[in-house]
């Protein structure tokens, strides 16, 4: 009778540990992308630090904040960055290939070779066009799996920038650590 009401609890505490990893995986499909990018690492960081690995090169960068210039990301990889200061539109060219970051209240229409990046992502501070570093982190983070679609669909969509991979390290220094490696 006691084996047979240990064996109970047991089962019962299997079901309930169960039951809350299914609701915990139901409320982070409920999430907006840059919430599931922050739930990955560490959304409490506030400060980021960029790697950049291109044909053996290592270029490291500290911030005071989450967001990461996209020129400190791009500028080894030969993409071509350029700003529009009149329509608030920053353009990354790689291959014939462009991402649109739209910074103003307009809506902008993708030609077939654009691809226009969320909001929610982006940030416009002291003239930098910048990225939030779960998002740059987490688009090709090297350990996720492929059960975030939107992620998978987005790694798809922007394969033409070479980025091999990144790795995202939310760090006890208070720092979000996204390294970044490019194809060589």
């Amino acid at each position: 009778m006691k084996r047979f009401i240990s064996l109970l609890l047991m089962l019962s505490f299997v079901v309930s540990i169960a039951s809350v990893a299914s609701a915990d995986d139901q409320s982070l499909e409920d999430l907006s992308f840059v919430e599931r990018a922050a739930h990955m690492y560490n959304s409490s960081l506030k400060k980021s630090v960029l790697d950049v690995s291109k044909s053996g090169k290592l270029t490291t960068t500290e911030y005071n904040s989450i967001y990461i210039p996209v020129k400190d990301v791009f500028k080894s990889s030969g993409a071509t960055i350029r700003w529009d200061g009149k329509n608030k539109i920053t353009t990354i060219k790689k291959q014939e290939h462009e991402i649109i970051l739209n910074f103003s209240t307009k809506t902008v229409i993708p030609r077939e070779n654009q691809l226009v990046v969320p909001k929610e992502w982006l940030q416009l501070k002291n003239g930098a066009s910048s990225i939030n570093a779960f998002v740059l982190a987490y688009l090709f983070e090297v350990y996720a799996d492929e059960s975030d679609q939107e992620r998978v669909e987005w790694e798809k969509q922007l394969e033409f920038l070479d980025i091999k991979q990144t790795t995202g390290i939310g760090g006890i220094d208070g720092y979000m650590h996204v390294f970044v490696e490019f194809n060589d």
